[in-house]
This record gives structure tokens, sequence and C-alpha cells, in this order.
């Protein structure tokens, strides 16, 4: 994982609140390829369980809803703007 700087790029606007989800410190998934790990080097030495979860976030859940419509405009708030005064 890595701290992805573009996370508010392309990302919809969120039908509860009207704000774009992400922020600039959002973190990113990177899935590495197995032929990148040869060589040898430090950074992409490979261990068992390396990039698995750790034991505090096993215990942690996610809720997820399936969204109604996708705003991805400005404009298209603007519509929906008396929904959520």
């Amino acid at each position: 994982m890595y701290h992805n700087q573009e996370r508010t790029v392309n990302m919809p606007l969120s039908s509860i609140t009207g704000n774009r989800g992400g922020i600039h410190n959002s973190i990113s998934r990177v899935c590495p390829k197995p032929t990148h790990m040869i060589g040898g080097y430090a950074q992409l030495a490979f261990g068992l369980n390396y990039y698995g979860t750790i034991g505090a976030n096993r215990d942690e859940f996610v809720l997820i809803r399936k969204c109604e419509t996708v705003l991805w405009e400005d404009g298209d708030m603007e519509e929906r703007k008396e929904v959520f005064l």
C-alpha cells in the first residue's frame, strides 16, 4: 500500500454527504507481480504473510451499500441541492 495523491480525481460524489470521496492521504492498494520480487532488492523482498493484514486489522469489517445513482460532476449536485438542504 502507498499513499495516493490522485485519490480525488475521478471519484464520484457521495449521495449522502455530497462530498467527493477520498483525500490526498488516502491509501491505495498495490498488487506486485512475483517477477518484480526477483533480484534480492530489500524493498522488494518477499516474506511469509508479508502482504497480509496485521492483527489489529483482522477484527474490522466493512458495510457496503449499493448506490442508486452515481454523481460524477458538480453539475449533478446542483440539481439535487434541495434534497440536502
